[in-house]
């Protein structure tokens, strides 16, 4: 792993309604992973954790 994938940060998630949870992605990350405008994501349940990146059609 690189040592970017070291780095951690603690954010907050907040109930949205009956089917959904918001988290919130810190600025400096969104702009790095190309999400500081509306885009779709995918989410990978993984036996440790959830796994998020960004859509990307190709």
């Amino acid at each position: 792993m690189s040592d970017n994938s070291e780095q951690k940060e603690i954010v907050k998630t907040f109930l949205a309604g009956h089917a959904s949870c918001t988290l919130v992605i810190p600025r400096r990350l969104a702009i790095k992973y190309g999400l500081q405008k509306p885009a779709h994501v995918i989410l990978e349940e993984k036996e440790n954790g959830i796994f998020l990146r960004k859509l990307e059609l190709r």
